[in-house]
């Protein structure tokens, strides 16, 4: 179990990333999780060396699209386009995209991580 766990809607998502970014938080890493009909985020954040961990969680549909959170921490970067081409969580704006190719080939299975295998063909296709 998570302590300091905050649940949020990817409506708030920004507003609540910004908050991190004002208070000189440090963006720590984000982690998908296929929960079958949908798709769990989580966000997390530290203030400084040493101190506990602190983290946000949405649960989107798969269709759905999720806002970007590089415009405020340039380093979600890779995070986002690694949920992308790993679960197919699509994420809008991202600062710099990769296209489903920053991992993946264009002949690799799509979705390597998702609950419903692997999908044939071209990265994050």
């Amino acid at each position: 179990m998570i302590e300091n766990m905050k649940e949020i809607s990817k409506d708030t998502l920004l507003k609540e990333v910004q908050k991190f970014a004002d208070a000189k938080a440090r963006f720590v890493t984000t982690v998908c999780n296929d929960l079958g009909d949908k798709l769990e985020v989580t966000y997390y954040f530290n203030y400084s060396p040493g101190m506990e961990m602190v983290a946000m969680r949405m649960a989107v549909g798969k269709d759905e699209e999720v806002p970007s959170i590089s415009g405020i921490y340039l380093t979600a970067v890779l995070v986002e386009n690694e949920m992308f081409e790993q679960y197919g969580l699509k994420v809008k704006n991202i600062a710099i995209d990769f296209g489903g190719l920053m991992f993946l080939t264009k002949d690799c299975p799509a979705k390597p991580m998702s609950r419903n295998g692997a999908v044939g063909g071209k990265g994050g296709e």
